[in-house]
Parts: C-alpha cells; structure tokens; sequence
C-alpha cells in the first residue's frame, strides 16, 4: 500500500517533467535553429520476488515508481524560410554554426581547447548581421568564427589576388576566427602583370584588304605581302582563293606571230605571293605587282598585271587558279611602253649611244654614238641584243617551212636560217633506220648561231640614280617617263618630272586576309583603365603533305592603347606568332609587353581557367575566356553566400572575391552537446571510469581540405532561415498523454489514500 504512494508520486514528477519539457518545445515553436528535446524516462527501482514462487519458470518482479532517463534534442532538420536579412543563413545537414565571445580569438576544429571557460559555441541559428565594428554576429552578440582570408585591410581596402586555387586552399582550414566586413569596403586597384587568352582563329572569317599586313610602324609591308601563302589569301567578296585547290593558272603570250604556253601550279611551281610574282616576271616578262601610292601603300588591294616588256604581248591567261583571283583574259593585247622608244633599223643612220632599235623582231640596244655599219647581229661590238622574246621557239614540224634568214630560238640561242626553205639535214638511226631531222644546233651548213636569247624589260627605279629625260621606269607597279631635264627624282613625289604611262593591264580581285583582333582591360598601379589589342593576320596554311610539314601561322601584333581603344600607348607593337597543330592546339611563345614601367606577360596559348586556343573552322573566330590579374578600384556591391558557406564580396569593378567562409563543425554524438541558452549549444568534458572523454566527440571538419573547399555533410542557403524542429502536432498529442498520466498518477494516491484510512478503521473497530 505504502509502494502505491510512491508509485503515484514518482508518475506525478515524471509526468510533470515530461508536461514541462514538451510545454518548453512548444513555446519554442518559432524559435530559429531550435532543437526540441525527447522526454524519455525509465523504472526507478525493481526487485525480484523470489518468495512468492521460487521454483516458477515466469519472472516475478516488483517496479517502484518512474524517474526521468533523459531528456534527448531531437537533430531532425527543421523547416527552411526565406529571410531578407543579407548575412541571413540556414544549414541543411548535419553540423552547426560556430560562434564565440571573443572577438580576438580563434577555434581550431582540429586542435580545440577544452580546458577553462567555455568561450565557443554551436548552434543552428543563421539569423547573422554585422555589428557597429563590421563583425558578423549573431542577434546575442556572439560572434561568428569563420575562415579568413586576410584580404580586408586596416583602412578598409581589398587586395585581390585573382589565385582561386590558392584561395580555396586556404578556405580549407581548421583556424576559425570572428570575420569583419567594413560597410564601406573597396577593392584596392591592382597592376596588370599577366594577360591570358583562349581563343578560336577561323582562317575563313573576318576579311581586311592585305593593308592589313604591316610592319611595326603600322605601314604596308611589302616583304610582308611577298611572303604571303596564297591559299591564305580571300577574294573581294571573303571567299577563299583557296589556291590549294584550285591550283593551276596558265600564261598565254603570243609575240611575233608564235604563241608560247606558260603553266604555274600551287604547291608545286609556287606558294607565296613573291614566288609567283618573280615566276611570272621571269618566264612570261610580264609584270605582277601592287599599285602603290606615294606612301608606298596599296592604292587599291589589287594584284595588277602589266606588260613591262619591250614588245606587245597578246595575252591569255586561264585555269581555276586564274578565276579565282580574277585574272582571266582572253586575247587581251598589252602594250608595251617601250614602243615609243623603239624604231626600225636602217643601215648607215646615225645613232646616240644608248638608243633602241628593232630588228629583225629583236631589240638591240647601241653602244656609243656613231653610225651604223651592217645589221645589229653582225656588228656586235657597235650592238647590244636586249629582247629576242618575240623570236618563235623552234619545232620539228616545221623544219621545212623556214625560209632563208628565219631566226628561231632552240635551248636558250638563237639561229638564222642559211639557206632556202626545203633545205635541211636529215640523220639515220642505225638500230632502226628511222630518219630524223637535224635540230639548227646540229645543223651548221643551214643553221648559224647568233647569240644568246635575252627578254628584255623596263628597268626598275634606283633611288639615287640619275635619269635623262625620256627614260622610262617601273617603280610600285607603275611605269613613269622623264618629262624634263636629267634628274634623280622619285616618281612618286615628283609628279613635275614624271609622268605615269596609262597602259592597259589586268587587275585581279580585291585581295583580302582572314584577320580577328581582340581587346583586354588591363589597369595601372592607380586602377586607370587601357586596352591591351591584339590583331592577328594568317599568314600561312597548314600542309602535312609539305617536307616538312607546315603548320597553320598566324601573325600576332599587340600594343596598348588608351581606353576608347584608339589612341596607341606603345612605342612599337610587340610582334608574335601562335600555330596550330593538325589536332587544333596551339602553339606560341608567352611574350612581355611594356607598360606602367614594367611588362605584362601575354599568353595567347590558354587562359587561367583552363580554356585552350584552337583554329576550328567550323565555329567563328571568337574570344573563348580573357583572364588578367589586375583591375581598377571598386566599391562593395552586394554579398553572396553560396552553398559551401564561402562569403564572396561582389564590386562595381565587376570583380568577385571570396574573403572567407562562415565556421561550420560537426560532431559524432550531437546528442553530447549541452544547452546553454540563448539557442546555444556546447561541448562536454566528462570523466567516466576514470576517463576523461568529450561527450558528443571532438568537432569534425565539415569542408573538404584537397583545394575544394566544398562542404561535405550538407549546404548553406543564403537568404534563408532554419525554424524549429518541434513537431506541433506530436507535441500536443504527448502534451495530452503526459496530462492523463498526471491524473492516473493522482488518482493512484489518492486511491491508495482511502485504502490506507479503511485499513486503519479496521484496526479501530
């Protein structure tokens, strides 16, 4: 009777524990990062029975009362809201905000002190916001120890350092400490020092007439031009030529009545421009070439084919090769300049030294004045052969066709014909008795030699030189006459003196070169902005099948400019190349370019974030990724916080810099942690058995050390808070289930009450 008053009166304190505890959790319904607690209770004191059946195989055993066993925090995760606070953060997973008291210490998570004061705590309340000193801190006041990067100085000022690997290494630390953001924090302008680019060359976009190939005064370069690939080159509309292809043009020149076939191929015969001109002038006579004004420059980007030679010329010109740069013609005469210098010759007339006549569809040219003794051929010494090109190379077919004195050309000589038409000399094969005719070299009784073949052409302006009046020049593709006295002025300049010969001529297209040009801001110690300009000219295709092989090349032209990009800063650009191998990679030269009294190393081969440079035709020339380690000064903008706790600053430089990341631990047993007001939460020492042992587990790291610095147990919401985790509904059920067992527990008294007042009746009466 007396064990049912204990019974009922441990139930009412258990009971009343677990009303207080579970009243606590709903009080706490809207307490942020609040853990609620689990009432759980156990048997105060048991016995067994042994006297009421000892031999009984069935347990007979007597419970006094209930007592609390514990009262556990519930870690389920809570609800997430939106929160408009801007350091407002909610965890989702396992771990806790770390926070402390002291503003000038620091928390290990790897090494913690657990001797004195408790002075760092754990929590799930995210509702952060700085203090008048700038410190993030909690609606208590404690602050929140985090990682920091050190980028913040005294006076308020970022220094960036554009090195995210070493960044998040070391945001992968154990070191916690309060973090300060100043409200009027700026980003401290830094000096450009390095420039990486990651590009794509398209060697079928962007056409710029071939004034685009300069030298490093930003004029038209020539020896640019000459060794320009011509499957490099594109037509007045951007097409490519594309030489590689459409390989072959073909030269017909007909002089004196014979017409000789001349066929140039790509690859094979030439692959620059100068090679084709220099085939061209020294097979054909003719004359390929740029217009050029007096400032040395492409008057208009056409490849202009001229008759420099000393006689007429009717000219053909075909194949694919001829289409595509427009130089095709059929039958078209070009006249010579020289005409006008050039007359018959006669016998006994007197000649100035110097003087030109035509004989016999040759020109000869006189040496030293005097009269003339005999034709040019016969008075060498008087006579000069300077063209022989209209004289008809010999054939076979028709050996019996020519007539006495007859000139033809065989092997690079010329012969006269001695004798009648019909009369020649035939030779036997002795092995198969067929019979052939003697070639003029062969042939002496009706053949004479006369001399060597020459072609002759207008001579190329010498600076400097002296030139009589009447004398006629080739100079940038244009041919000029003397028009006054003796002098030794450029043609160019001297529109007094010269005047240029309006001859008829074949222009090709307008030639143009794939280009691209790209722009990086780059800043002074002092934040003022520049351009950095790069402007790439191709300058060669690729060509495994070559000995060696050649590679896609790319000329490279950098200088600095001033903000707008059009004033140039540099003294003379920086000159470079970058290739491409047959895979699209590139390969270039890291180069200095002054500036600010110092250099800026340019990489045009990759970019800081791992992007590479390529040629691939099939997507446009485009700027892949710029990355620069400098920047001008700016103001803090906004704030963000993404999943991995790491706070990055965002400045009206456009700049984001990570400055450091909130602390976040976790431990094994959560349920070792004590309450310590305020939402707070903290570490227990115990000794137990002799030993002494922290209850929850020493704090885990909660990030990544390997330079990722991500989290692993879970994710910060930025903007968000966490609610409690009490659960209304289970809570007033057990709020009621508590009630009840209250009242049994009361009823139990006083039951045994009244038991006790008959038992004491009986004994009265």
């Amino acid at each position: 009777m007396v064990g049912s008053f204990y019974n009922g009166i441990s139930g009412i304190k258990t009971h009343q524990f677990g009303i207080d505890s579970t009243s606590n959790n709903i009080a706490n319904v809207n307490t942020t990062g609040y853990r609620a607690n689990l009432p759980e209770f156990k048997s105060l004191f048991s016995t067994n029975l042994n006297y009421i059946n000892s031999n009984s195989p069935i347990n007979n055993d007597y419970n006094y009362g209930a007592t609390i066993s514990s009262n556990a925090i519930n870690s389920n995760d809570g609800s997430y809201v939106s929160a408009d606070g801007d350091f407002n953060v909610a965890y989702s997973g396992k771990g806790w905000f770390v926070v402390g008291l002291n503003k000038g210490g620091e928390f290990d998570i790897k090494a913690p002190n657990y001797t004195g004061t408790q002075q760092n705590y754990f929590t799930r309340d995210g509702s952060f916001s700085l203090d008048g000193e700038g410190y993030l801190v909690n609606s208590s006041g404690y602050y929140m120890y985090g990682i920091n990067l050190g980028k913040i100085g005294a006076d308020g000022t970022l220094t960036g350092t554009n090195n995210l690997q070493a960044d998040y290494a070391a945001l992968g630390g154990s070191k916690l400490e309060p973090l300060q953001i100043p409200k009027d924090l700026h980003y401290k302008p830094t000096l450009t020092t390095k420039v990486n680019l990651a590009i794509n060359l398209n060697r079928t976009q962007n056409p710029k007439g071939i004034t685009a190939l300069k030298d490093e005064n930003g004029k038209f370069s020539m020896d640019k031009f000459l060794a320009q690939d011509v499957n490099t080159l594109m037509d007045a509309n951007g097409k490519l030529i594309d030489a590689k292809n459409f390989k072959d043009i073909k030269f017909s020149l007909e002089k004196g009545g014979t017409t000789t076939d001349y066929t140039f191929s790509y690859g094979t015969d030439f692959k620059n421009v100068g090679e084709l001109i220099d085939l061209v002038k020294e097979k054909t006579g003719l004359t390929l070439g740029l217009k050029l004004d007096n400032e040395s420059n492409p008057t208009d980007c056409s490849l202009y084919l001229s008759n420099s030679g000393m006689q007429d010329v009717k000219l053909s010109v075909s194949g694919k090769l001829a289409d595509k740069l427009g130089l095709k013609t059929t039958g078209n005469t070009l006249e010579s300049a020289f005409k006008s210098k050039l007359g018959e010759f006669k016998d006994k007339a007197d000649y100035k030294d110097k003087d030109y006549v035509k004989y016999e569809g040759m020109v000869f040219q006189k040496k030293g004045d005097g009269v003339a003794n005999g034709s040019p051929l016969n008075d060498t010494a008087n006579w000069t052969l300077v063209d022989s090109s209209a004289t008809p190379q010999y054939t076979d077919k028709q050996a019996k066709e020519y007539k006495k004195d007859s000139f033809v050309m065989v092997d690079g000589k010329i012969y006269q014909k001695l004798t009648d038409k019909g009369q020649v000399e035939e030779i036997t094969d002795p092995a198969t008795g067929e019979t052939a005719i003697k070639t003029p070299a062969e042939d002496t009784a009706n053949w004479k030699e006369v001399g060597e073949a020459a072609m002759g052409s207008i001579e190329e302006y010498q600076g400097g030189g002296t030139y009589t009046q009447g004398s006629i020049v080739s100079h940038n593709g244009i041919l000029y006459q003397k028009i006054n006295e003796d002098g030794n002025t450029n043609p160019n300049e001297d529109s007094k003196g010269w005047r240029a010969l309006n001859l008829n001529g074949i222009s090709s297209t307008q030639l143009q070169v794939p280009t691209y040009e790209t722009n990086t801001e780059i800043f002074s110690d002092s934040g003022e902005k520049f351009i950095l300009k790069s402007q790439y000219v191709l300058l060669e295709q690729s060509d495994p099948n070559a000995n060696p092989a050649t590679l896609e090349r790319w000329e490279v032209r950098t200088a600095i400019y001033d903000s707008t990009g059009k004033t140039l800063i540099s003294e003379t650009p920086v000159m470079s190349e970058i290739t491409f191998n047959a895979d699209g990679s590139a390969n270039t030269t890291p180069f200095e370019v002054p500036f600010n009294n110092g250099n800026i190393s340019v990489d045009l081969a990759k970019s800081e974030d791992g992007k590479t440079s390529s040629n691939f035709a099939y997507t446009d020339s485009t700027t892949k990724s710029i990355t620069q380690d400098g920047a001008e000064a700016g103001i803090m903008k906004d704030i963000v916080i993404n999943k991995d706790g790491i706070i990055l600053v965002n400045f009206t430089n456009d700049k984001i810099e990570p400055i450091g990341r909130f602390g976040i631990a976790a431990f094994v047993n959560d349920q070792g942690l004590s309450k310590a007001g305020g939402n707070l939460f903290e570490m227990n020492v115990r000794t137990i058995n002799g030993e002494t042992n922290v209850v929850s587990g020493p704090p885990i790291l909660a990030w990544n050390e390997n330079g990722v610095a991500g989290l692993r147990f879970g994710q910060v919401m930025d903007h968000m808070l966490e609610t409690s985790n009490v659960d209304t509904g289970t809570a007033l059920t057990d709020l009621i289930v508590y009630q009840r067992g209250y009242q049994m527990s009361a009823k139990s008294i006083t039951t045994a009450d009244q038991l006790m007042q008959e038992a004491i009746q009986l004994k009265r009466s």
